[in-house]
């Protein structure tokens, strides 16, 4: 950490910048092209096409999402051949200023001339390792969830992505947190990526073009989280599919739009959801007994609405406006269980970005976004009253170059950030005891990245990258400590200010055979915290920046991987150790009014390491994926039982997925996924004694107790139909938790006494949140 005061430091990395920047075009000697193929019915990514430049000599494939990039110089020609399309030839320079979206027809078709847009893409970086990528064809290939397949359901198939129970939402990726991941749907950083509790994701799937992930090790280009860099991107409305699209179903119904103008300058491509199962409140009770009547005593309901807009006013000039608005509301009411509580939460965010060729191998891209996110709790949960309110907004802008040589790929860039953040305005009742607490925080922070990709041979690549945070917490700011003000501020004065550095290293190695080698090593920095609640079972947890007194997370990162792809089937393994400082577990049950809200953290570090296997068949009518992680990951707080180290929450021994699909026909296709997980850590006690008439518990360690293990398998069929009225009408049929498995969402004991004080009874109580449900729905395109 150094001191801001170094302005020469500020000045000397952007000199290195952009001398780096005028030394790579001097130096440029070749050029790459970088592209898509899509199949020309459907507007899907095609993967495991064969390129090959005949003139240079360079061959290629293309990924699960469709994309391909090839260096070279001069004229050449391209040829992609695949055994269920038509083979094509196609003569291009690699001077041209745009990428190729290339639209393929099966063989069966007679074919037509070959479309070529204009597009620029940037490929997920090859040479890092725990990468994935999720295109829109696999979305739909998983078993729908409540009858629409879901992006967020797709990532948790992925080795070193946990499973988690019902009711926790979010993505858990090798060890981590939900609040340790930076989500991003088209540029637009999201907080709260669930809705449902975690059974559906913020990710319309309709809109939906791919997914990638980083597990850990993002280049720096790439903001990433302590944990990963979720990248989620909508379809491109000037070169995909144009229409309407949607699906009904008993659970919730979808509707999208794609359409662009005559001249294909301006596109626009939109989404709306929208739920409807506080519907079954009322006629629940026809077909689920009083015990089993999980929608009379709950209530849920959803929506969300996003899009963007395109303006490509002349070649090499893009204009792209992002937006996503959404909300769940839930309620759960059990005399039984003494808990009567709702909760409201949700996004708000927009992005405006423009990307500009600034030359035959390089570009610009310059964005502007906004996002909020919220949660509201209010009930009685075990005779405490909460009434519980967060907020969290950002600004922020960013410029970033990237240049394409023959063995470079170098970005460099700058970029700032605004936070505004309410961590709670809380109303706390316990037995007699009343505590009202509100505190609101702001920070800045400046930005500067550099790296390269620098491909030494054909079999080697080396990626490095080194990202600079200058960060401020600004007044009005004040801290008490026993003696006396400890930090006080103004507003718009800085109260505290450092620089922090994240680094990232990584090696790849790739044999002829298709066999890839990787290895890598990550320190990223994370400015902001989400802390669990340590005393209550929400699904509510505080978002809340680093200050003077909760210094950003951080952490190191190793990992080693090797994968093969052939054809047909395709295998990855690896392993990863994960240090992290700087942990957070926000107490509630601290004494005193008026204390510091910084004071209510414990902190710690973390640690975790795991091993990943990943078996998949790729082509063909029956096709599947196994997905197997066994990892361990741990916690350590000095204030928590003297700092012995134990289970994190989500600390998964074992995590195992196996989905399978399989196309009968035309008309029929069937979906199959089964998932495994560990169950979740506790804290519980370990006895109990009565003292002056009261009940007193005893714990012997923290997250003491395992939850039991949390398995479903869920189903799903899909039929499509013959229409002269829609391009595409299907009908999907899904059950979720076939059989009727009662994963818990939270354990605790109650306490029931008898006639007298002396006669009582303790029992585990569980609260389950998801039984058996079909669904049905249907989706079409016009």
């Amino acid at each position: 950490m150094v001191k801001a005061s170094g302005s020469m430091i500020f000045r000397t990395l952007l000199f290195f910048f952009f001398a780096i920047g005028m030394a790579g075009h001097a130096f440029a000697q070749s050029h790459c092209i970088s592209g898509r193929v899509i199949d020309s019915e459907t507007k899907e990514p095609v993967s495991d096409i064969h390129l090959w430049a005949s003139r240079s000599e360079q061959g290629t494939i293309t990924d699960r999402s469709g994309r391909f990039r090839i260096c070279g110089e001069g004229d050449d020609v391209l040829v992609l051949s695949h055994t269920a399309y038509q083979s094509i030839r196609i003569p291009f320079n690699y001077k041209r200023e745009d990428t190729l979206t290339i639209i393929v027809e099966k063989k069966e078709i007679l074919t037509e001339e070959v479309k070529i847009t204009g597009q620029r893409d940037v490929l997920i970086d090859k040479s890092v390792p725990a990468t994935g990528q999720i295109a829109r064809g696999d979305i739909l290939r998983l078993p729908s969830v409540l009858g629409e397949a879901d992006v967020v359901s797709a990532l948790r198939q992925l080795p070193g992505i946990q499973s988690v129970g019902e009711g926790i939402g979010g993505v858990y990726v090798r060890g981590g947190s939900p609040g340790q991941n930076h989500v991003l749907l088209d540029g637009m950083e999201l907080m709260n990526p669930v809705h449902l509790m975690g059974a559906y994701s913020v990710f319309n799937p309709l809109t939906t073009e791919d997914v990638s992930i980083y597990k850990g090790h993002s280049p720096v280009s790439v903001r990433s989280g302590l944990s990963s860099s979720i990248i989620v991107s909508s379809g491109d409305p000037l070169s995909g599919f144009e229409g309407g699209s949607g699906s009904l179903g008993n659970i919730a119904s979808n509707l999208t739009f794609s359409g662009r103008g005559k001249n294909e300058k301006l596109g626009i491509t939109a989404g709306l959801r929208r739920s409807y199962l506080e519907l079954y409140r009322g006629i629940s009770g026809f077909f689920l007994s009083e015990e089993e009547n999980y929608f009379k005593r709950s209530f849920y309901s959803f929506y969300d609405f996003n899009g963007k807009i395109v303006f490509q006013p002349q070649s090499g000039s893009r204009f792209t406006l992002s937006w996503y608005v959404g909300k769940d509301d839930f309620k759960i009411d059990d005399d039984d269980l003494e808990y009567d509580a709702g909760t409201n939460y949700g996004n708000n965010a927009a992005a405006l970005q423009w990307v500009k060729r600034t030359g035959s191998n390089s570009s610009l891209k310059v964005s502007a976004g906004y996002t909020s996110a919220w949660s509201d709790f209010m009930g009685e949960i075990i005779q405490n009253d909460l009434d519980f309110k967060s907020r969290h907004q950002k600004l922020s802008f960013s410029a970033g170059i990237t240049n394409e040589f023959e063995k470079h790929l170098l970005r460099y860039g700058a970029g700032g950030a605004w936070y505004k953040t309410t961590p709670w305005d809380m109303h706390l009742v316990e037995l007699e005891d009343t505590t009202n607490y509100n505190d609101v925080f702001r920070n800045s922070e400046v930005t500067l990245y550099l790296e390269d990709t620098y491909r030494l041979t054909h079999d080697i690549s080396l990626y490095a990258g080194i990202r600079g945070f200058y960060y401020a917490s600004l007044g009005p700011y004040q801290y008490d400590d026993d003696e006396g003000v400890f930090i006080s501020s103004n507003k718009g004065e800085i109260a505290d200010d450092k620089w922090y550095w994240s680094y990232s290293a990584a090696l790849s190695y790739e044999t002829l055979d298709n066999d890839r080698f990787k290895i890598a090593w990550s320190r990223p920095v994370q400015m902001r915290h989400l802390a669990t609640l340590s005393s209550m079972p929400l699904p509510n947890d505080l978002w809340m920046m680093a200050s003077p007194r909760l210094e950003p997370q951080t952490g190191h990162q190793w990992s080693v991987e090797y994968e093969r792809k052939t054809p047909v089937f395709s295998f990855s393994s690896g392993a990863f150790v994960r240090l992290m400082q700087n942990q957070l577990i926000f107490n509630v049950n601290i004494d005193g009014d008026e204390m510091n809200f910084e004071d209510h953290f414990f902190h710690g570090k973390g640690r975790a390491c795991g091993i990943e296997i990943s078996i998949g068949k790729n082509i063909g009518d029956l096709r599947g994926d196994i997905n197997y992680t066994l990892s361990k990951s741990e916690r350590s707080f000095p204030d928590i039982f003297d700092g012995v180290w134990f289970n994190d929450k989500f600390d998964r021994t074992h995590d195992l997925s196996i989905k399978s699909s399989y196309k009968l026909s035309q008309e029929w296709s069937f979906f199959a996924n089964w998932t495994y997980a560990t169950g979740i850590s506790m804290t519980l006690p370990s006895g109990r004694m009565w003292l002056m008439g009261s009940i007193m518990n005893d714990y012997d360690g923290y997250n003491n107790f395992r939850l039991p293990p949390y398995h479903r398998l869920d189903l799903s069929a899909s039929l499509r139909l013959k229409s002269s009225t829609f391009k595409e009408s299907t009908l999907d049929f899904s059950v979720i938790n076939v059989y009727n498995r009662a994963n818990p969402y939270f354990v605790f004991y109650k306490v029931i006494r008898g006639d007298s004080n002396y006669d009582i009874d303790i029992r585990a109580a569980q609260v389950s949140l998801f039984p058996v449900m079909p669904s049905v729905s249907w989706k079409f395109k016009f």
